[in-house]
Order: C-alpha cells, then sequence, then structure tokens
C-alpha cells in the first residue's frame, strides 16, 4: 500500500467518523467539550471556562451566544460578585449530554468489537506518530488555523 491508499483509507475513516445517526443534532468535539467542562464545573465564570479552554474571552463569548440562542445554557452575574458572569446548563443540555455520552459509548463498545485491545495499541501509536511528525513539517496554512503553525521553516517538499 502506498501513502495515497493510506491517506485515502485515514480520509474515509474520518467521514465515517463524523457521521452522525439521522435525527442526532450535530456537535463538534469542541463544543461538547466545552459543555461537559461546564457541566463539570458548574457556575463556572466565563473568564475560567476561557482559560480551560486556551480560548480569548471574545471567542468564548461568540460561542455561549450560540449555545445561550439554542437554549442550551445561560449566562448570569454571580451572586458572589456582581462583575462576574458564571455559565449554568439548561437542562435539556444535561439530558442532551448524558445521551450524547450513551452514544459514545455504545460507539466505542462498537470499535472494540472491530479491533482487538494489541489493534487499538498500535493503530494509537502509528496515529499519534503520524500527527507528531505532520505537526512538524510546515503544512500549508489554512486562515483558521494559522496560529498553530508558529516557528517551523520545514516545507512540504
Amino acid at each position: 500500500m502506498n501513502q495515497e491508499e493510506m491517506l485515502a483509507s485515514l480520509d474515509r475513516v474520518m467521514r465515517l467518523l463524523r457521521r452522525r445517526p439521522s435525527g442526532k443534532a450535530h456537535m463538534g468535539r469542541g463544543v461538547f467539550r466545552m459543555l461537559n467542562i461546564i457541566h463539570s464545573n458548574e457556575g463556572i465564570s466565563t473568564r475560567e471556562l476561557a482559560e480551560l479552554l486556551d480560548l480569548r474571552p471574545s471567542s468564548l463569548n461568540e460561542k455561549l451566544a450560540q449555545l445561550e440562542k439554542d437554549q442550551l445554557l445561560m449566562r448570569v452575574r454571580s451572586p458572589l460578585d456582581q462583575r462576574v458572569f458564571v455559565v449554568q446548563l439548561e437542562p435539556k443540555c444535561i439530558a442532551m449530554l448524558e445521551e450524547i455520552s450513551e452514544d459514545r459509548k455504545r460507539f466505542n463498545e462498537a470499535i472494540g468489537e472491530i479491533l482487538s485491545d494489541e489493534e487499538t495499541k498500535i493503530l494509537t501509536h502509528l496515529a499519534s506518530k503520524l500527527s507528531d511528525g505532520l505537526e512538524q513539517i510546515n503544512l500549508p496554512e489554512n486562515p483558521e488555523n494559522s496560529h498553530h503553525h508558529h516557528g517551523s521553516d520545514r516545507r512540504w517538499r
């Protein structure tokens, strides 16, 4: 198998991993992670959340505004300090997170039926090795991700 076939196989795997069951709302890993952090840290301040997620407060507030519009969370002033906003999940968001967590658990169990523990370890090692190697070279820039490629002067050959 050459590199083109390997990359085509990886692309197919990534497409399949991104698919959502019909009728399920799409929630990216970043949003799922953020909502889980809020769920685990009920009443977290927007400042603390921005630090945990390594986001600029303005970027975080943009995401929070959309989730608030979708009625998944609310931002309220802290009872301890009126200058501080804290984030709280709405009940429907908590139920949705629990459902998604169960779906992910079933999905992971299904992958466990496809790959043995040893194959999972090998695939994890190879994926990490490839990711680490790709991070060391200067990939063609995506303007949205340009902040991830500082300092490297190596180029694709």
